[in-house]
Formats: C-alpha cells, structure tokens, sequence
C-alpha cells in the first residue's frame, strides 16, 4: 500500500499533540515550530519533512527521536523503522499568490522589501526569542504579543525581521492591510496631512490597518523634547485604534521601551504592555553562519577559512560583515584576481583606520549631547544639575575610553576642569557599569553610535 507523506504526517501531528507534555515542550512550541514543518515525501522508509526555516528545523532536530517514536507507533511499514530527515527549504509563492500579492500592494503601497524574508534572516542564539515571537505573530490568526517591541543595537537585523513579518502575512493573507514606516516618516506625513488639510484621509489610512510595523520608535524622543504634543496625541490614538480593533503592532528601537526618553507615561506604558524581545550582537558562530548565506546567495567564490577570519575580527553587526564581503568582491571581479586571506585583512585595517578617523573629540561631545538632550554648552559650563552632571561624566569616561586623551586635556574640553575631576567622573562611571548591566548595556549603545 502506498503511503502519503502529507496524511502520514498529519496523523504524527496529532499524535504528538497528546505527547507534548511527555516531550517537555510547549504549547507556545508546538504551534511554532511543529506546524511550521510539512510534508516532503516518503520512500525507503523515510518521511522527509520541510522546515521553513534553519531555526525551525534547529529545534526540530532536538525531538527527533520523539517524532520517529510516535511515527513507528501509529504505522508498521515492515520490520525497517521509520526514518525522519528534516531540511530547510525556502517557500515559492503559487503564480496565484504573486498575482494576489501584487495586486494588493498596487492597490496600497506597503512600504516593505519583498527581499526581506523570514527564510532568509539567519538565526540565532541573540535573536532567536524575536524570531520566535515573530513567527508566532505569523502563524497566529489573532493578534499577539500586541504591541511586540523588538530592540537592540543598529545594523542586527530588526528592520529585516520586521519586514519579514509583513511579507509572511501578506503570503498568507494577501487581502490584509500592511504597512510599514520609519517613525519620521509616520511624523512628516502628519505634519503634511495637518497643513494640506488631509487628517481624515491620515487617519483613514493609518486606523484601518490590520498590521503596523513601526520602525525608529526612539526618533519620538526628539519630537517630544520639542514639545510635540500633538504629534503624540494623534499617534496615542492611531496605536489605541488598532490596538481595541484586535489589529498587529509591531515596533522597533534601538532601546528598551523604558530608555527612551520624553516618552509620556501613557505611551511608556502601552509599549510594554505586550512583548519586549531584544536582539543582541551575534555570536562567532551566527556571523559565521550569516557570512556563509551571503556567500551562498551572492554566489561567492571563497574559501572557508577566509569567512572565519572575518567572522572573528568583525563583531559589530551585519551591515559591517556584508559590507566588508561586498568590499572584497568588488575588488575580486573588477582586477579579474581571486579573493585572498591578504586582501581581506587590508579591507578590514582600512575600514578600521576610516572610522577611527572619523572619531575625534568633537564628534563624542556632540553624540553625548544629541543622546542625552544636553546641550553642549551646559555640559562645558560648571552646572550641577544631575543629568548635566552625568551626561558630563559619561562624555570624559568615552573621551578617555575611546580615544585615550589623557586628563588634561579631557578637562580643558570642558571649561578647564582639573584632572582629579576627570578622574572622578571617569571612576564615577566604571562603578556603574559594574553594578548595573542596564547601564552598562546603555554605554555600549551610545559607545555604537559614536563609532558607527
């Protein structure tokens, strides 16, 4: 008797989902990640199964021997066990759903780069609580983890991932209405809406999504320490429209909800209200692994050992892993020569070299200032206000910290300070980073910034 793959699984699903105490997992779990899994086909006694993803068939691969177990117990084939392969495989859209999909962006313009795929974001262990939360959001006919906040530091992925979200449902549900907008565009269409008289055309198009992706949320804390208070209004009521309607939200930052400032105490508290997921700087082997799908995608020929060279001497963000390998390939295909270990580490020393160029003094003082909303004047006057004073501090821990000016000249910075003053502040600021992670995770993104 033949065996369909499809039924074959089908049955196994259900089986497990009165197992899935007894395996240890999840509710949550099981919905992400083993319906995220279907059906390849079945011969020589092997149920081959499709993963959407690497993180999906990653997890898969732990219940392995679960999955053969229950698949054995509810179908003898013959004395040969049941075998289970797992693969991950990047899902076609039917000519049928590119139509739909196309005819629907037409119609609503998404903001969203179809190139942004959840089957092409790499995964992991910094990221895999967003991917997770993400693919819940996906799979999920209902809103959830709503508003779902996803921050970290610049160049990680967030914007990838979002726009991710929104083409998957777009997959799914192409009729629903998705847009996605940096918060400055959110605030400049506002402000144009106001002074065309359009608000109700605004507000048309904003309060009648079925899915919002926010990007930048932290440009807000400019616009409010600007005193934009009816910018916040409008958006206050544009998040609780959607938000009572049951529809997505999904935002993203550079900063826990609670770190921006000028946030009113109403937005502060709707933006945690749901799920905060942080996606952190990779690890060796997840920068291995994006380098390797960069390589894979773009068709690049170079040798393994080159790709771990740069995995290990390049730990800032992706942006800085993709652009070195573009730097490289450039080069490669314009001298007609082959990629060396040689040309890969003068790439990685001139971009060193440029961007500690470009770090001077000035720029730290005006990165501080912009990051803390203290003008520099106050920070070089002998004010005592206290976040004078830390802003101040900060500024000569990241002076010395970064650029190794010695105290004199530190405190000549700022209005002739003596150096036991600077010494203070900068111990000031090593102790806190020692009984505070926030904090310390608050400097490491402002010390981003000032280099990037």
């Amino acid at each position: 008797m033949e065996i369909n793959a499809s039924e074959l699984w089908e049955k196994t699903l259900k089986f497990l989902k009165y197992r899935i105490k007894e395996m240890d997992i999840t509710e949550m779990d099981y919905n992400t990640f083993f319906k995220n899994v279907e059906a390849g086909d079945f011969s020589n006694n092997i149920l081959s199964l499709n993963c959407n993803s690497s993180l999906i068939k990653d997890k898969m691969e732990k219940y392995k021997k679960d999955i053969e177990e229950t698949v054995n117990d509810i179908f003898i084939v013959s004395d040969e066990k049941i075998k289970i392969s797992f693969s991950v495989r990047s899902k076609e859209l039917s000519p049928d759903n590119i139509y739909r999909i196309k005819e629907h962006r037409n119609k609503m313009k998404t903001g969203l780069n179809v190139k942004n795929r959840l089957d092409n974001f790499i995964v992991g262990d910094n990221s895999k609580l967003a991917f997770n939360a993400c693919l819940a959001v996906v799979e999920s006919d209902v809103s959830v983890y709503n508003p779902l906040f996803i921050y970290g530091g610049s160049g990680l992925g967030k914007t990838h991932l979002m726009q991710a979200v929104g083409n998957a449902i777009l997959e799914k549900s192409p009729e629903k209405r998705v847009f996605y907008c940096t918060t400055e565009e959110f605030i400049n269409d506002y402000i144009t809406a106001i002074r065309e008289g359009r608000m109700k055309n605004f507000r048309d198009v904003f309060r009648t999504l079925d899915v919002l992706l926010l990007d930048d949320i932290q440009f807000f804390e400019k616009i409010f320490a600007r005193g934009g208070g009816d910018t916040e209004e409008e958006f206050f009521h544009t998040f609780n429209k959607l938000q009572e309607s049951g529809k997505q939200i999904i935002m993203i930052s550079d900063r826990y909800p609670k770190d921006i400032k000028n946030l009113s105490k109403r937005l502060e508290s709707r933006f945690v209200a749901g799920l905060s997921v942080e996606i952190q700087y990779p690890s060796y082997e997840t920068r291995k692994a994006i380098l390797e799908n960069i390589v894979e995608t773009k068709k690049i020929k170079i040798d393994n050992n080159i790709l771990e060279y740069i995995a290990e001497s390049v730990s800032s963000n992706v942006r800085e892993l993709e652009g070195i390998l573009n730097g490289i390939t450039a080069r490669a295909n314009l001298l007609k020569e082959r990629i060396t270990l040689q040309q890969v580490q003068d790439e990685i020393t001139s971009r060193m070299r440029s961007q500690q160029s470009k770090i001077n003094a000035e720029k730290i003082i005006e990165v501080i200032s912009e990051e803390y909303s203290i003008p520099i004047s106050d920070m070089k006057a002998r004010k005592k206000q206290q976040e004078i004073v830390n802003a101040r501090q900060i500024a000569m821990f990241l002076l010395k910290d970064i650029l190794d000016l010695n105290l004199t000249t530190i405190g000549g910075l700022f209005g002739g300070k003596d150096h036991s003053t600077v010494i203070s502040s900068i111990r000031k600021i090593e102790g806190k980073i020692e009984e505070s992670t926030v904090f310390k995770k608050e400097l490491d993104r402002v010390r981003q910034k000032i280099v990037q």
